[in-house]
């Protein structure tokens, strides 16, 4: 019983700083053949890099840079919220330091804007994994090469390069995690920089799942499906 309390409460703070946006119109969605569900105002450049395994929802305004030529992995039942940007990371194919190499590759200091920049000749770009059951927030910049299962990113959050988030982590609201970062399992974290301010029970994994299913079945029925 006290374990299933900590969860609970882990899981409705969690809430508190992430409320995702319902729909109002089925017809301003397109809905795939694994039923996953796609703002007809999203922007998915290059749409065949795009790779997900269905039930899942992405929201008005979210660009999807599939132009890098990477290939982007989305789970089951994953919510990506408004005004959300997903980026490859880029890295240099040498280490010459006379070669060009673009500006997306997170060099800058954390905070400042990175302006997406397809690779260049002398440069490749990193697929991203985004895992089952994981909530992204609005207004956030992700330049991670993997986003574990049962992750709550909050709003305004920023991703750097080449960063990891592992399974059953909470990223709070305007955190920002710099490049190369490797966030382990059951974390919760806020600021910027990011750090570690606390950890999740083990049990917090089977709520997250069980939240993101019970999420999906109330925004298809608000459809009217």
């Amino acid at each position: 019983f006290f374990a299933s309390r900590i969860c609970t409460s882990c899981y409705l703070h969690c809430q508190s700083s992430y409320r995702p946006t319902m729909p109002t119109s089925k017809s301003e969605y397109i809905v795939t053949a694994s039923q996953s569900y796609i703002s007809r105002s999203a922007n998915i450049l290059v749409a065949p890099n795009l790779h997900s395994k269905g039930k899942s929802v992405i929201q008005k305004n979210v660009t999807i840079h599939g132009e890098f030529g990477a290939a982007i992995h989305i789970g089951r039942y994953v919510y990506i919220d408004e005004d959300v940007e997903i980026v490859p990371s880029v890295i240099p194919t040498s280490s010459d330091p006379l070669l060009t190499t673009s500006s997306s590759s997170g060099s800058g200091g954390v905070g400042s804007k990175i302006i997406p920049q397809p690779p260049t000749e002398n440069e490749k770009a990193l697929p991203i994994i985004i895992g089952s059951h994981t909530k992204i927030g609005n207004n956030c910049t992700i330049h991670s090469i993997a986003i574990g299962s049962c992750v709550r990113i909050g709003s305004n959050c920023s991703i750097y390069p080449r960063s990891k988030i592992h399974d059953c982590c909470i990223i709070e609201n305007d955190s920002v995690i710099p490049p190369d970062m490797v966030i382990p399992p059951f974390s919760r974290v806020r600021g910027n920089p990011a750090r570690i301010v606390g950890s999740l029970p083990e049990c917090s994994g089977g709520e997250f799942v069980e939240d993101c299913v019970q999420e999906y079945t109330r925004f298809v029925r608000e459809l009217g499906e």
